[in-house]
């Protein structure tokens, strides 16, 4: 497996969600949003990104850490692909996403988790994650942050 950062390509990046467009929050079964989000995530996001042997993409944590005067990096994308989860992955795609954030001179990260979602929840707690109770945004989901 190849771990990097990367900007995707608009293609690519639209075919890997459209991948896991019922497996995500919130979902991106709608190809317009699909797009647009797609779209913003190439040209002004960074990605960690892991690809298998044959060069696949199989996981991604698409991040901004481009705002001046920002303390903050923002992390509104993770997808690992069903079969390769529990391996490690993310914590090693999100191991780069850290290096990069400090690099520029981040020292927080934050994401936005879905309340249902158990499963990422521990794992973002699992790797540094601290649920940030002054910024629940809605009924459905909630911000965690990291200090690096």
């Amino acid at each position: 497996m190849t771990f990097q950062i990367e900007g995707l390509k608009l293609e690519e990046l639209c075919a890997f969600l459209r991948l896991q467009a019922e497996d995500t929050f919130p979902d991106l079964k709608n190809e317009e949003r699909l797009i647009m989000l797609a779209e913003k995530w190439s040209s002004n996001a960074e990605c960690s990104t892991c690809r298998n042997n044959e060069g696949q993409l199989i996981g991604m944590i698409a991040f901004y850490a481009n705002h001046q005067g920002a303390d903050f990096a923002y992390i509104p994308h993770v997808y690992v692909s069903p079969m390769y989860r529990r391996k490690g992955i993310f914590s090693n795609m999100l191991e780069i996403v850290v290096r990069r954030i400090k690099e520029k001179g981040f020292h927080e990260i934050r994401l936005e988790v879905d309340r249902q979602n158990k499963r990422a929840q521990h794992s973002y707690q699992c790797n540094g994650f601290d649920i940030m109770p002054s910024y629940n945004s809605d009924l459905h989901s909630f911000f965690m942050s990291k200090i690096v």
